[in-house]
């Protein structure tokens, strides 16, 4: 019986202040919510139809992810994305990443390639819609750029690589979303992805480090531009 019952796993249910921040964390990333903007407990409360502890609460893991910081007048604020943090960020993704090919293209499995192409063929599908007349799913799209990169990264099966990843992890989500606004970047992306994972099936390991490298480049500058943009307008 006790055996019988160790295999179940217990489901730990979420919390309020968990909901509400998973909820709040998502529109920051996807810019839904954009940096400097203000928040405050009871306007969040009655928005979401929750009381203001679990509110609070969330400010304060948010606040230990840096996406906010208290102000003066009460609530807090998004915080900003400097360009110079973009920039070391990139360094370290950079760095890691091509490390995480490197062990990639020596652990992983045909079903974990095969699930790489259908993760790009979904976004290939989004951008072509899009050049067909219809709206990009700008988050969507984001979502599969992640789910690509963490699933390679997850390929590596360095538990200590990982946990390295995930400390610039938030800053990159954070930043993603504006690389595709650049519709040359979506396209170039998109063929990219379709390069790594020829690359991985044909074990081009030296070849894949040096695309991976300048994959994280073209995304550092398809960054700046948008933001250098968005601060002329």
């Amino acid at each position: 019986m006790c055996s019988a019952l160790l295999a179940e796993p217990v489901q730990t249910p979420r919390s309020m202040a968990e909901q509400v921040y998973d909820l709040l964390r998502t529109r920051i990333i996807d810019q839904d919510l954009l940096p400097g903007e203000r928040l405050l407990e009871v306007a969040v409360s009655e928005s979401l139809k929750v009381s203001r502890t679990p509110v609070r609460e969330a400010f304060r893991l948010l606040q230990q992810d840096d996406l906010v910081e208290r102000i003066p007048q009460g609530g807090v604020k998004v915080t900003d994305l400097p360009v110079e943090e973009l920039r070391e960020i990139l360094v370290l993704r950079k760095i890691l990443e091509v490390y995480a090919v490197e062990l990639a293209g020596e652990r992983i499995t045909h079903e974990e390639i095969d699930r790489l192409e259908a993760i790009v063929a979904s976004a290939e599908n989004i951008v072509v819609a899009e050049s067909k007349g219809e709206k990009i799913d700008l988050a969507e799209l984001s979502r599969l750029n992640t789910t690509f990169h963490d699933l390679i990264c997850n390929c590596a099966r360095s538990s200590y690589l990982n946990k390295t990843l995930e400390i610039v992890r938030l800053p990159i989500l954070r930043f993603r979303p504006f690389s595709l606004e650049d519709k040359k970047h979506r396209w170039r992306g998109v063929d990219e992805h379709k390069q790594m994972i020829a690359m991985l099936k044909s074990g081009d390991i030296d070849g894949l480090k040096v695309l991976t490298a300048k994959h994280v480049d073209d995304v550092s500058e398809a960054v700046e531009r948008i933001l250098a943009s968005k601060k002329e307008n």
